[in-house]
């Protein structure tokens, strides 16, 4: 009886890169929009999460993307999902659909508003992480920077027909940047990366963290 048996088949003996299944750090990534789905909070305030595929691995994609402000006015957001669109070849997107999405504990199917016109798409997305301090917890967000085609052309280049692939190679340089915010650093970061997320991580706070509440709104197909 043996311990361990060795596999010579292509995906045993390729070498790991570091590129895991999860999005979770800064980069640029090629990833297949499944389904992006709208979402509201407080006052006006509306704005657009994604359920993405990326290295085989289906999962949501929360990028910070708001369209609108609690006030109804345009969000910096809109600009990013303006490019979305120009990149997916869109002059405009059809009103949410009612479907469901694995977006519950353990995959469990939640009701969805989706932008049906914006499915199963394949982009390029750079993405940057930022990290804040919240009720004496640390705050990990994702934020969607920008899209681009599956060939590496931007929106500007695709509405001015210009050469492929300029801005993704000055985007590349610093597509690995984090945003530290309220004096956190690098190195206080991966100290609680490699802990597990703790809460109560600042300064010993015992105070409980609060998590945004959302309302729900009715969509009509």
């Amino acid at each position: 009886m043996s311990f361990f048996q060795s596999k010579k088949d292509k995906e045993s003996i390729k070498e790991d890169v570091g590129e895991g299944k999860y999005i979770s750090k800064s980069g640029i990534y090629d990833i297949n929009i499944v389904a992006p789905f709208v979402v509201t909070g407080n006052g006006e305030v509306m704005g657009v999460d994604f359920f993405i595929e990326y290295n085989g691995q289906k999962q949501p994609l929360y990028g910070n993307l708001k369209l609108t402000n609690k006030d109804g006015g345009e969000n910096f957001g809109a600009k990013i999902f303006n490019k979305l669109m120009i990149v997916a070849g869109l002059d405009e997107v059809a009103d949410p659909i009612e479907a469901e999405l694995p977006l519950g504990k353990k995959g469990a199917m939640k009701d969805a508003a989706i932008l049906e016109d914006l499915t199963d798409l394949d982009v390029k997305v750079r993405v940057q992480m930022e990290y804040s301090v919240y009720n004496g917890n640390i705050s990990e967000k994702t934020v969607i920077k920008s899209f681009y085609t599956t060939e590496g052309a931007s929106a500007e280049e695709i509405v001015n027909d210009s050469e492929i692939g300029v801005q993704l190679e000055k985007d590349t340089p610093y597509a690995e940047n984090v945003t530290y915010k309220d004096g956190l650093d690098a190195e206080q970061i991966a100290t609680w990366i490699a802990a597990k997320r703790p809460k109560n991580s600042v300064n010993g706070s015992n105070t409980p963290t609060q998590k945004p509440s959302f309302g729900r709104k009715s969509f009509k197909s």
